[in-house]
């Protein structure tokens, strides 16, 4: 049987632990990349402005000012419920497309890059008169735009999955 105190003493592990990883990775500042990280693990449920508060032991002020600043960034949203005052705050559905979008572009970039270079590589070795299709540097090239392609293609179909299932739920 699965503890409640357990299991909320884990996910508050995990908001420090993964807030630290998108304080760095995405430049929030901690207060902000710990309520991501809460609305995340809350999924589509997400958090009341309360509960953010109680939970992440943090002053209205400084949750407040951190839902703005998520808000601004289209990180999150929130919706309400009929017959409630509260906001319940949850991640931005878009947020992860452009998110998957902006990988797309930077894995793209690089599959370019690497083209270049082998193109290059290729012209080097037909000066030299070298005919060898194995080389070694070549090789990796090949194996790294192959590597490269298929990353793209999932991230793709990651983005098409994730839109599937919002245009599913509206």
């Amino acid at each position: 049987m699965i503890d409640e105190n357990a299991l909320m003493a884990e996910k508050l592990a995990l908001v420090e632990e993964l807030g630290v990883h998108f304080e760095c990775a995405d430049n929030l500042a901690p207060l902000a990349s710990r309520i991501f990280v809460y609305l995340i693990l809350n999924g589509a449920e997400g958090a009341s402005f309360e509960e953010l508060t109680e939970k992440l032991e943090a002053s209205k002020s400084s949750i407040s000012t951190n839902l703005q600043l998520l808000q601004s960034n289209k990180r999150i949203t929130y919706y309400t419920k009929c017959g409630d005052r509260k906001r319940y705050f949850k991640i931005s559905p878009s947020h992860f497309i452009s998110r998957l979008d902006e990988k797309i572009e930077l894995w793209t970039k690089e599959l370019g890059n690497h083209q270049k270079i082998y193109n290059y590589k290729k012209k080097l070795l037909q000066l030299k008169n070298s005919n060898d299709e194995n080389n070694l540097s070549l090789r990796f090239n090949t194996q790294y735009m192959e590597f490269t392609n298929k990353m793209i293609n999932n991230l793709k179909e990651i983005k098409q999955n994730i839109l599937t299932i919002i245009n599913q739920k509206e």
